[in-house]
C-alpha cells in the first residue's frame, strides 16, 4: 500500500515511486524515503499509478524504481514513463532531479539495462539524472533481497540525491 509521508511546503519535494511485486524494490524505496527526509527533503513514497503521476509536475525531484524483468522495467513502471508523455513538451519536467533504483533475480539479469532504460526516459523529459558515486553507478541495484550493502548504499544515493535536489532549487526554499 504506498504511503505518502507528511509534506512540508517549506521543503523541497521528492517523489520516490516504485512497483514491487516481491517486495525487495519497496525496501529499496522506504531506505531511499528515509535518507531523503533525514537530509532535508520531503520524501513522497508511492506506488507508480494515477496518484503518482499526478504528483510529478509539483515535485522537485523523481526517484523511480522497478524490479527487472527480462532485462528491462516491470510493465507497471513502463506505463507510469508511457503515460508521462503528457507532460512531454510543456517545460514541466525540465530540470527537476531525477535517479533510478533496480532489484533483479541474480547477477547478470539485466538489472542496469533496466536502470539506463528507466534513465532514457527520464533524459527525454530534460531531468537532471544523478548517478551514484560508488557501488552501482547509474543507482543502486540488489540482487535478490537488498542486504545491508545495499540499504547502505540507498541511504547513500538518497543523501546524495537531496543534495542535488537542494542545490537545483535553493532560490525556492
Amino acid at each position: 500500500m504506498p504511503r505518502m509521508m507528511t509534506l512540508d511546503l517549506n521543503l523541497p519535494q521528492v517523489l520516490i515511486a516504485y512497483h514491487s511485486h516481491g517486495g525487495n524494490t519497496r525496501k529499496m524505496a522506504e531506505a531511499l524515503a528515509q535518507a531523503v527526509s533525514d537530509t532535508g527533503c520531503e520524501a513522497i513514497l508511492e506506488t507508480v499509478g494515477e496518484s503518482a503521476m499526478e504528483k510529478l509536475p509539483s515535485v522537485d525531484g523523481l526517484l523511480l524504481g522497478s524490479p527487472c524483468y527480462f532485462g528491462s522495467m516491470a510493465t507497471p513502471v513502463k506505463q507510469f514513463l508511457d503515460d508521462s508523455i503528457k507532460f512531454f513538451g510543456k517545460g514541466m519536467l525540465v530540470g527537476k532531479a531525477a535517479g533510478v533504483f533496480c532489484s533483479t533475480g541474480n547477477i547478470g539479469g539485466g538489472g542496469e539495462t533496466t536502470l539506463i532504460s528507466m534513465t532514457l526516459g527520464l533524459m527525454i523529459h530534460g531531468m537532471v539524472i544523478q548517478g551514484i558515486k560508488s557501488g552501482g553507478h547509474f543507482g543502486p541495484l540488489a540482487i535478490g533481497e537488498p542486504d545491508e550493502r545495499v540499504l547502505a548504499e540507498c541511504r547513500d544515493y538518497g543523501e546524495q540525491f537531496s543534495g542535488l535536489v537542494k542545490t537545483l532549487f535553493a532560490d525556492l526554499y
